[in-house]
């Protein structure tokens, strides 16, 4: 289900955004064509990562209902590929913008790649004694962010909107921003709650999304 729910969010949505009668279409431009390869890459990861998993350890964390972040990012997807086949909001054609933004999603892609593999190797090392949570882990991509995944996010986000040169996808990026901006201060209140002094000094050692700024 975790490579399902990743190639459906990474691919799925922006050919059905884009229209699936015309398929051909959407390949028929190299970067489309290469995002389609890194999408189904890295949904085939997720499954092989969710089969090396162990047992998580069991915890309860506070209610959280609020997933805006995840929505708006799928939203951003949407609109970016159907404003590309129909010329809405898009600027002038770029190829090597276009390779930018698949050079930014590959980034993304490789950052949560190095993020899971970090958590899967430190259950599969710590066993009974390993952490609940990854936001406490101090290797990997958490030796210098708390919150890898909402980067990962950001990175996406950009990757479309360049990809598909869209306009729309650029403005509601800025709306992403603030959003996962807000979600993390929500997050540090909650954590600093549960964690106390270990929270204290693991924000001495990281910054909460961008390593040395912030």
């Amino acid at each position: 289900m975790a490579g399902f729910f990743t190639l459906v969010y990474m691919l799925g949505l922006a050919l059905l955004a884009w229209g699936v009668d015309d398929l051909a279409g959407f390949v028929s431009n190299p970067v489309r064509a290469a995002f389609a390869v890194i999408a189904i890459a890295q949904a085939l990861f997720h499954i092989w990562i969710i089969l090396r998993m162990p047992p998580q350890p069991k915890f309860e964390l506070p209610p959280d209902q609020e997933h805006w972040h995840y929505g708006l990012a799928e939203l951003i997807a949407i609109l970016a590929a159907f404003g590309d086949r129909r010329n809405i909001l898009t600027w002038s054609d770029s190829p090597s913008l276009r390779w930018v933004g698949l050079g930014v999603l590959l980034l993304g892609a490789s950052y949560a790649i190095w993020a899971n593999l970090t958590w899967v190797d430190h259950l599969r090392r710590e066993a009974e004694q390993a952490c609940d949570n990854p936001v406490l882990l101090s290797a990997g991509p958490f030796r210098w962010t708390r919150y890898p995944s909402l980067l990962v996010l950001i990175f996406c986000g950009l990757g479309f909107a360049l990809s598909f040169r869209s306009w729309t996808g650029l403005v509601f990026l800025v709306a992403l921003i603030g959003i996962i901006i807000r979600r993390i201060n929500l997050w540090e209140k909650m954590y600093a709650q549960r964690y106390q002094h270990a929270w204290a000094l693991r924000c001495q050692a990281s910054k909460r999304i961008l390593p040395f700024l912030y």
